[in-house]
């Protein structure tokens, strides 16, 4: 794939696939500041050539750094009734592949933004009415299976788009889930009062979940580790404060699809 640049300071068609190590990589104020000079010239290197005025950068990195934050003519703002028009024209004559060619029609936006626009908003396919119970138990049973891989999840739910889905999890459903752990009141028998180790009560508590991350076992002897540990380091009796913190801990945090 050709990494040359076009003139003038239109975003580059050049696409570069966009993966972790582009996402996360930090750039400070001094690299923007040289980078925009850069491309400001008239005879301008091509990406892969620039890297050896940004350290540790990549031509790749140095492509998205440019073309997604600091060009000057890039359009992030809302979305004109003319544009959405062009797009709807484009999908009916093109179908939805080779966004990056809409772009000479939409000046100042790039293919990523215009696939994205027709998959939340425009696609005729996809429902925009409220969810329904049948759904959300749906998308339950499938984030326990994939997680936060909400293109998967989308492809299985197939007039929802993906962008909508995690919005419906992280608004809605998300908490709802850490809702649903709950606790049995702690029974303590003779033995236990006898001896008031933590470690001698493994059995102390039960849990009561209907959420999947809550325990395999339903038995808190499960968690006991991290409750032990707990209970040790600040040289007090297990609390029922304590269960629910070291549950919620447990809960898988968001992850990269």
């Amino acid at each position: 794939m050709s990494t040359e640049i076009e003139p003038a300071l239109a975003p580059t068609r050049a696409r570069y696939k966009t993966n972790n190590c582009v996402k996360n990589v930090k750039w400070t104020k001094a690299e923007d500041e040289l980078l925009i000079k850069i491309m400001s010239q008239k005879d301008r290197p091509n990406y892969s050539k620039m890297v050896d005025s940004f350290v540790g950068k990549t031509g790749q990195q140095i492509a998205e750094r440019w073309d997604k934050v600091l060009n000057p003519n890039l359009v992030k703002g809302s979305w004109t009734r003319h544009e959405d028009e062009i797009i709807i024209q484009y999908v009916k004559e093109n179908g939805t592949r080779n966004w990056r060619n809409l772009c000479s029609l939409l000046p100042g936006r790039i293919g990523k933004q215009c696939r994205e626009r027709w998959r939340n908003h425009l696609d005729p396919s996809i429902n925009h009415s409220p969810w329904t119970e049948e759904e959300d138990e749906m998308l339950r049973k499938l984030h326990r299976e994939f997680g936060n891989k909400w293109v998967k999840i989308s492809s299985l739910m197939k007039d929802r788009s993906d962008n909508a889905i995690k919005n419906r999890w992280n608004s809605t459903l998300k908490k709802k889930e850490l809702e649903n752990v709950e606790f049995e009141k702690p029974e303590i028998d003779d033995t236990t009062a006898a001896d008031p180790s933590p470690m001698s009560t493994p059995k102390l508590l039960t849990v009561i979940s209907t959420s999947p991350f809550a325990a395999r076992d339903r038995r808190i002897g499960f968690f006991s580790p991290i409750f032990h540990k707990q209970s040790e380091s600040k040289d007090r009796p297990i609390s029922l404060t304590d269960n629910r913190n070291a549950l919620l801990e447990m809960i898988p945090q968001k992850q990269q699809e």
